[in-house]
């Protein structure tokens, strides 16, 4: 993806996709630029999807930078308890990067937001992304939140274009125009 916007560590950034060949190619630019800078990425994606995106990333990076790609089922991750529990995800999420800020290493993350049929899922996406948002600006990280078009209502699509500062496309990145940065304490 070509884009104008100088990013830097403590972004969020919404990506609603609609095709899925962009969505890889997109993936793969993130990581592989990341890495390129030295970067470790946290990928947090479902099985098949991670292996289109790892089985272009070993063309164009040594053994030595892939290293610095760390794969995390996002069905594990975000259901580990058998639902999508904001509390147990952040939790896990901060214990998973603690290594990694104990060492100031950079951090990008991009996670593929999936969590099958679930009641009450438009408020709990809702709370995880605040206390998301403040995370990611917290910890310095430069962060993707993935979602398929195709799998979220329009409620849940304002919602996330007020949690998250930029708003990402199959084909462009820009600023959201409902961003709204929320204080949780």
């Amino acid at each position: 993806m070509e884009y104008n916007l100088k990013l830097s560590n403590g972004e969020h950034i919404f990506y609603p996709f609609e095709q899925i060949d962009h969505y890889i190619k997109n993936a793969v630019s993130f990581i592989v630029s990341g890495i390129k800078q030295g970067d470790h990425i946290i990928l947090i994606e479902n099985e098949s999807i991670s292996v289109r995106i790892f089985n272009k990333i070993r063309l164009v990076l040594t053994a030595e930078e892939l290293s610095n790609a760390h794969y995390i089922d996002n069905f594990v991750f975000y259901c580990q308890h058998g639902d999508f529990h904001t509390p147990t995800i952040v939790a896990h999420f901060e214990e998973l990067l603690k290594p990694f800020l104990n060492e100031n290493l950079t951090i990008r993350t991009w996670a593929h937001v999936e969590w099958g049929h679930q009641l009450e899922i438009e408020q709990k996406i809702n709370q995880f992304e605040k206390i998301a948002n403040k995370s990611v600006n917290e910890m310095g990280l430069l962060s993707v939140c993935a979602y398929d078009t195709a799998t979220i209502t329009e409620f849940i699509m304002q919602n996330l274009m007020k949690s998250h500062e930029f708003i990402m496309t199959d084909t462009e990145l820009r600023p959201s125009a409902y961003y709204i940065r929320t204080i949780i304490v």
